[in-house]
C-alpha cells in the first residue's frame, strides 16, 4: 500500500452557545463570537471548496480531555487551560471516523453528521464494555449486542446437538448374533515386464533416460502480475481540530498464465503385464499362492520379474434373521473360525455392517 500526503486541513465546528457555524477547528479553540469552548466532539469535515490549510501550527499529537472540566487541551498541554487542573490521567478525544471517497470528500459534512457519528462510537464502545462484563462475570449481555450473542450461541449449540444425533444415527450400534456359514480367500502376484512405455510429463520432470521426446507448450500455471493501482482519497482526523487529506494506493494484479513445455516421451520400465490369481471357498485345502513360472526371467528388455502379492480373506456369516453378512480379517483370524460355529458382535442399526474387530464366541 502507497499513501501520498495531499495537505492537512482545519476540522469545522459549531458553536453550541450562539450557534455560530464553522468555526476553524485548529484557530478556534474557542468561540470568536461568545468565548464557548470547543467541543472536539462536534468537529465536522469541510466541504472541498471550504477547506483551509493548517499553517504554522505543527502537530503535536491528539487532543487530550481534562477529567475535572471536560475541556479539550493541547496534547502536550500539563495542565488544563480552563480550570488548571493537572493534565496526567487525561484520556484522549474521541477522532471522527475516516472520510473515503471523492463524493463524500466534494460534499463534506455538517455537525449533524459528528452527532451521528459520536453516537454510533460510544454505543459501540458500550456494547464493547458490557461484552467484557459479561466475559469477566461469566454473565451473558441480556439487550443489544448480547441478544446477537445469545443467538449466535443457541445455534452453535443446536448444531451441535445435530451433529451429535446425525453421528448417533449412523454409528448407533447393537448386539446380535451370527453363524459361521462359509469362508472364501483369494491370493494373486502381479507379473511385471521390462518394456518401452508411453509417458507424459512437463520437461523438467522427465526421466533422464527417455526417449522418442516431442514437446509443446502448455499452461502449466498463472503468476501474479502487478497491472496498476487502485487509489482511492481519504480524510483522516488527526484528533487537534485538524485532518489530513491522502491518497492511498494498493497495487492491482491480474493472473497471467505461465507456459512449460509438455513433453511424451517413451521410457523403458517395469510394469505390470499380468496377474497371477488362487481362490478357494473354504479353509481346506489351506490358501496357497498361485504357481509363477516367468517364460523369460532377467532383466533384459521383454523379461519378467515377480511384483507385488495381495492377499484377502473372508468370512461368510449369518445373523439370526438370516441375512448373509461378510467379514475379512487377517488370515490367523479367519482360519480359526470353523464354519458352523456361532459368534456374537456389533451391528450397525443403519447401516447393517458387521464391526468384525468386535466378533467373539457366542456365550
Amino acid at each position: 500500500m502507497r499513501e501520498e500526503s495531499k495537505g492537512r486541513y482545519e476540522m469545522l465546528w459549531d458553536c453550541p452557545g450562539c450557534g455560530t457555524e464553522k468555526l476553524l477547528g485548529v484557530t478556534h479553540r474557542h468561540c470568536p463570537n461568545c468565548g464557548a469552548p470547543q467541543d472536539p466532539s462536534k468537529r465536522y469535515y469541510p466541504p472541498e471548496s471550504e477547506k483551509v490549510a493548517v499553517e504554522n501550527h505543527p502537530y503535536q499529537g491528539v487532543d487530550k480531555t481534562c477529567a475535572a472540566c471536560d475541556t479539550a487541551n493541547a496534547a502536550k498541554a500539563g495542565f488544563c487551560v480552563n480550570c488548571g487542573s493537572p493534565l496526567d490521567d487525561a484520556k484522549a478525544v474521541r477522532t471522527r471516523s475516516e472520510q473515503v471517497g471523492k463524493e463524500a470528500i466534494q460534499a463534506g459534512e455538517k455537525v449533524a453528521d459528528a452527532k451521528k457519528d459520536a453516537e454510533a462510537a460510544r454505543k459501540a464502545e458500550q456494547e464493547r464494555q458490557l461484552a467484557a462484563h459479561g466475559a469477566a462475570s461469566g454473565a451473558t449481555p441480556a439487550e443489544g449486542g448480547g441478544k446477537g450473542k445469545i443467538a449466535l450461541i443457541v445455534v452453535a449449540v443446536v448444531m451441535l446437538a445435530l451433529c451429535g444425533l446425525c453421528g448417533l444415527f449412523f454409528f448407533w450400534q447393537k448386539e446380535s448374533g451370527f453363524e459361521v456359514t462359509g469362508h472364501r480367500w483369494e491370493r494373486s502376484i502381479a507379473i511385471e515386464s521390462l518394456a518401452p512405455v508411453q509417458e507424459k510429463a512437463w520437461r523438467s520432470d522427465m526421466p533422464a533416460d527417455a526417449t522418442d521426446v516431442s514437446c509443446q507448450p502448455e499452461q502449466k500455471e498463472t503468476t501474479k502480475v502487478a497491472d496498476g493501482e487502485d487509489c482511492v482519497d481519504k480524510r483522516v482526523d488527526k484528533g487537534d481540530g485538524s485532518f489530513e487529506e491522502k491518497k492511498v494506493c494498493t497495487t492491482r494484479y491480474r493472473e497471467d498464465p505461465v507456459y512449460a513445455d509438455k513433453c511424451s516421451y517413451t521410457v523403458t520400465k517395469w510394469s505390470t503385464s499380468d496377474t497371477l490369481k488362487a481362490t478357494g471357498n473354504s479353509l481346506s485345502p489351506a490358501p496357497s499362492w498361485p504357481t509363477v513360472s516367468l517364460s523369460n526371467p532377467g532383466t533384459c528388455l521383454g523379461c519378467q520379474r515377480e511384483g507385488a502379492k495381495k492377499e484377502s480373506y473372508t468370512l461368510l456369516l449369518k445373523d439370526a434373521s438370516g441375512a448373509a453378512k461378510d467379514c475379512e480379517l487377517p488370515m490367523d483370524r479367519w482360519s480359526t473360525m470353523a464354519p458352523g460355529s456361532h459368534w456374537t458382535g456389533a451391528v450397525g442399526v443403519v447401516s447393517g455392517a458387521v464391526d468384525c474387530g468386535s466378533l467373539r464366541p457366542a456365550p
